[in-house]
């Protein structure tokens, strides 16, 4: 049954789906893939599920969730790698990298549960993603997006009602397998499928290298709050892991600007 603060939640997490789609497929057309892809890691999507997740359960499941998904961004960065290597090959990348993540998610499901352990991987697949991408990466002209704004804000809401939807199924799942779903790369993959298809191939390349840093904002929200929760409490746990989540992107927002 879906309580009215689930539906809040579901409704605020796609309407955040849908922004960040729509928001970061327009930054990369008229600015870049630079600040584009930085401004992807920002913890919109699942800001408010961990905020419900910590009102409604104990803080060992929340802390074990965050665990999950900050190892779970390493799989991130293989359905990235997978994109990037397929991308000027094929527009169907999207299935390679799918599988990318769904393997590496298997093999991460046994990592120990540590937060410590999980930005360790993080930080090594975030430089291995790195060094593989600078192979792939092109210079490119920026051109005329190809594709209606109708056809983009459609796609945005898809990703939402696909976000509204694992939050349904992580609800009945346990902390982990919850983690895990709630940073599986649904925006990315509308972004990643969205920006190839209007700006080519360069383009998404481009803006899938910058999002391996951007999702750093991703890891630091997930392993303040599972560091935190137990010595400072609910409510400031969560207002450090939004500050420490943002100050990445807001610097790696401004190193990008200062290299345009």
């Amino acid at each position: 049954m879906i309580t009215p603060d689930l539906f809040a939640e579901l409704l605020t997490r796609a309407i955040a789906t849908a922004v960040i789609v729509v928001g970061i497929t327009i930054t990369v057309e008229r600015v870049g893939p630079a600040i584009g892809g930085a401004l992807g890691g920002l913890p919109i999507v699942i800001g408010p599920g961990f905020y419900f997740l910590i009102q409604e359960q104990s803080t060992t499941f929340t802390i074990s969730a965050a665990t999950s998904s900050l190892i779970a961004l390493t799989a991130s960065q293989a359905f990235l790698i997978g994109y990037v290597a397929i991308a000027r090959r094929s527009q169907a990348a999207i299935v390679i990298a799918s599988l990318c993540w769904l393997l590496a998610a298997l093999i991460l499901a046994d990592v120990p549960q540590s937060p410590w352990i999980g930005l360790v991987l993080f930080l090594t697949a975030t430089g291995t993603a790195r060094f593989v991408a600078n192979r792939f990466q092109r210079p490119y002209t920026r051109t005329h997006a190809r594709g209606g704004l109708t056809a983009l804000l459609a796609r945005g809401v898809a990703a939402g009602l696909l976000v509204a939807f694992v939050t349904v199924a992580a609800e009945k799942l346990g902390p982990v397998s919850a983690g895990f779903l709630m940073t599986y790369p649904i925006a990315m993959t509308v972004i990643a499928i969205t920006v190839h298809q209007r700006s080519g191939a360069d383009v998404v390349i481009a803006t899938l290298r910058s999002i391996m840093y951007g999702i750093g904002s991703l890891a630091a929200f997930t392993f303040t709050l599972a560091v935190t929760l137990v010595p400072f409490g609910s409510v400031w746990t969560f207002v450090a892991s939004l500050v420490a989540g943002v100050a990445v992107t807001f610097s790696l927002t401004l190193r990008s600007a200062r290299l345009i």
